[in-house]
């Protein structure tokens, strides 16, 4: 519990001391990247209404990383070190089945958050994620994470306020995967990926996602087979149309009818 008593933060401290000095007192390039990510943070949701000076102690404390595309960031199983926050890129989180097949939970995307949950309950990570495409994470130590959730109010009702949205979308979809067939799953799949990612177009919402056929099925519960077999016919309807491995959603109102 020592580790966690987080009465003086070492890093808080430094960053008083260099990120409140006027700008022409830093280094350039490490000036220049902090204001970058002091400017990206006051975007992100999950920090709204901070002060500046809450903000500024964050953005000193997260540290960037990168990974390539298909390079995992994260194991269901391993133990919480790190928060992470998506600077640019996609990231899929997924849990592994009792055979070993994996089903997606959901994709994330700039300003978004994973990894807080095994840092809040101190257990090994319920779910492992993997970098859709080149991708930029700012990384938060356990540590810093708890500390700052201590001293500012406001960032711990985000994080609640941010769980409790997540909890409700898990509920949704476990209830789509209880009721609804393959086909009524891919269609609200599609649905979902068109207002979250879509991008509109003259022949419909084109889901700006590069997403193969089993990455799809791993999103509901389904086998590639039976998600093809689906594409298939609402391709036929022309309900969709496959493009250089994106979907675009031609009929969505259709879709949506669909599935009632």
């Amino acid at each position: 519990m020592t580790a966690l008593h987080l009465t003086v933060n070492p890093l808080a401290e430094r960053a008083s001391l260099v990120y409140n000095r006027p700008s022409s007192q830093l280094s350039n390039s490490k000036g220049r990247s902090f204001m970058k990510q002091l400017a990206f943070l006051r975007q992100v949701p999950v920090f709204a209404n901070l002060t500046d000076g809450e903000l500024r102690a964050l953005a000193a404390d997260f540290v960037p990383l990168t990974f390539r595309q298909h390079e995992t960031i994260l194991r269901q199983g391993d133990l919480g070190e790190m928060l992470y926050l998506i600077q640019s890129g996609r990231v899929r989180i997924y849990v592994l089945g009792e055979e070993g097949q994996e089903i997606s939970v959901r994709l994330m995307g700039p300003g978004e958050v994973f990894g807080e949950l095994a840092l809040i309950d101190d257990l090994p990570r319920s779910a492992s994620a993997v970098a859709m495409e080149d991708t930029v994470v700012l990384t938060l130590s356990r540590r810093a994470y708890l500390y700052h959730l201590r001293r500012c109010p406001q960032l711990a009702l985000n994080f609640m306020r941010t769980l409790s949205t997540r909890l409700r979308y898990t509920t949704i979809q476990a209830g789509s995967l209880a009721f609804l067939d393959v086909y009524r799953r891919v269609a609200r799949k599609l649905l979902e990926l068109a207002e979250s990612y879509g991008v509109t177009e003259a022949e419909g919402v084109r889901i700006a996602v590069p997403l193969t056929q089993q990455e799809l099925a791993t999103m509901v519960g389904a086998s590639r087979e039976s998600t093809n077999k689906a594409l298939g016919a609402f391709r036929r309807q022309g309900l969709i149309r496959l493009r250089r491995g994106q979907i675009v959603v031609v009929k969505p109102q259709a879709l949506q009818e669909y599935i009632a």
